[in-house]
């Protein structure tokens, strides 16, 4: 823009001057932010984080993030396990087993997000419980009240709890390696 020439705002972003200089505002926020990543400068703003992370911090969000997809996997290949219990037409077309199954991963969820998971037949006797409770609150059909029913809700519960300790074993095992090489 010259001196003494006036701008129109109302054209500023589709002028020819702004759309030149739009590589190099970009080729300088990503300059700013691989030197910031490089020699760990941290830079903060109400939105956005650069840089500042800890290796420690990437391998926790990295197990959480493949524990959940494990749970999601898990909970909805159980489904059909579920519908294959009814006979005859699925009430609600099956969207309730959905509907149910949705609230029991958003439990697994939060024990992933916690952190607490252990093996223990107390602790998964106690998650059991938690969705038993989910199950009948959602006014089952008589098949998924049976005691057969429930051994396997305890099965499946423990079979999920052993995956997503797996999970953090494989990753935590990653991490120490990644870690002895970088030593």
């Amino acid at each position: 823009m010259r001196k003494g020439v006036r701008m129109d705002w109302t054209t500023v972003f589709t002028s020819a001057e702004f759309l030149s200089r739009i590589p190099s505002i970009i080729l300088l926020i990503t300059a700013v932010a691989i030197l910031c990543k490089i020699l760990g400068i941290k830079i903060r703003t109400e939105h956005i984080q650069i840089g500042g992370e800890s290796r420690e911090t990437y391998y926790e969000r990295t197990i959480v993030r493949e524990q959940t997809r494990a749970a999601k996997g898990f909970i909805h290949a159980l489904e059909q396990k579920c519908n294959d219990l009814i006979e005859g037409e699925l009430p609600y077309g099956g969207y309730k087993t959905k509907y149910v199954l949705e609230l029991v991963y958003d439990c697994v969820v939060d024990w992933i997000t916690y952190n607490h998971l252990e093996n223990s037949e107390a602790y998964i006797n106690c998650k059991c419980n938690e969705i038993d409770s989910i199950i009948y609150q959602s006014k089952p059909l008589e098949p998924f009240k049976t005691p057969e029913f429930q051994e396997r809700v305890h099965r499946w519960v423990k079979e999920v709890i052993e995956q997503m300790i797996a999970v953090r074993t494989v990753y935590k095992k990653q991490m120490e390696m990644r870690k002895s090489v970088t030593l």
